[in-house]
């Protein structure tokens, strides 16, 4: 490759990571290089569907070289399956999906980066029916390799300047899975009775914030998920699953080799993300008796942490 073309690229990476890291002032950079460029970002990634939020994922493209884009840039791109399978992913099955444009329409294997944008997206959109049905959809199990090929309006499609067989910034690996309204970290309030002997103890939760006191729920189907304590007890066996009902209803369940619970009637408000949770159980010889009340805390979403969504 050219020398001044090669030295170019480094300083089209160079501004591009800049830009999408930090918000520095415009006059710390320059403006225009020598020649602009469009890439994906990450070779292998990991996204998440979220049920009632759309279903709907951004792959983006970005434009680099510039960061005064005046024209529609047009970026066409193609699947490649064999960059899912040497990632070891399983193709996701094209009826589980379909690719589109900001408004919804067929992407046509085409990404816009419009003028005054430095990005732009395809959308994949998943079938939600088939897509659910699949157990093998939870845990990033299904991705799609997505190779850009053409692009109109920059001058090329950026390529690693240290190894240019390297697939860098011209294809990604996109594993996706899937996460419900009800997945997230809760602060625990309320009260537990426990009766040993026929001699009964009520006790407050201590409201704690942190990890140690808080509790986890995680997806175990489309409308299960699993919590990670009962009570005041955090050992393996002391978990439950919580059922999420097409009404927002939920429903209390025994958890894979979890002690056996009873549901005395339980509750969710999704304005609030609030969950009031009324059970009771046995544990070492001891019996307990919960009213807990969970308080969305925050969310972890493909390392964005989400609070006070």
């Amino acid at each position: 490759m050219d020398t001044k073309i090669l030295k170019s690229i480094t300083k089209i990476v160079a501004l591009s990571f800049a830009l999408l890291l930090t918000s520095c002032y415009e006059d710390a950079f320059q403006e225009n290089f020598d020649y602009t460029s469009v890439y994906l970002a990450h070779e292998t990634i990991d996204r998440t569907f979220i049920i009632g939020e759309g279903m709907q994922i951004g792959v983006g493209v970005t434009l680099g070289g510039t960061i005064n884009n005046t024209k529609d840039i047009e970026v066409t791109f193609s699947l490649d399956d064999d960059l899912v399978t040497n990632a070891g992913k399983s193709v996701l099955l094209n009826n589980y999906y379909e690719l589109v444009d900001s408004e919804g329409n067929p992407a046509n294997n085409k990404i816009i980066i419009p003028a005054g944008k430095v990005q732009g997206f395809v959308y994949v959109k998943a079938n939600e029916d088939e897509f659910l049905a699949d157990s093998e959809s939870l845990n990033h199990n299904y991705a799609l390799g997505f190779t850009l090929e053409s692009v109109i309006n920059a001058d090329i499609i950026l390529t690693d300047p240290e190894d240019e067989e390297s697939t860098k910034y011209k294809s990604s690996v996109i594993s996706f899975s899937y996460i419900n309204q009800l997945y997230g970290n809760y602060v625990q309030t309320g009260q537990y009775t426990t009766t040993i002997g026929g001699v009964d103890e009520t006790s407050q939760y201590s409201g704690g914030i942190t990890d140690v006191d808080a509790l986890e729920l995680t997806m175990i189907s489309p409308t299960t998920v699993e919590c990670n304590g009962v009570a005041n007890l955090r050992n393996s066996d002391t978990k439950m699953n919580i059922v999420l009902g097409d009404d927002n209803t939920i429903t209390l369940e025994t958890a894979a080799g979890g002690v056996t619970i009873v549901d005395d009637g339980s509750t969710y408000n999704p304005e609030t993300r609030e969950l009031t949770l009324n059970y009771s159980f046995e544990s070492d010889g001891i019996s307990y008796k919960a009213t807990d009340v969970l308080e969305f805390r925050n969310r972890v979403v493909d390392g964005v942490n989400q609070i006070g969504i």
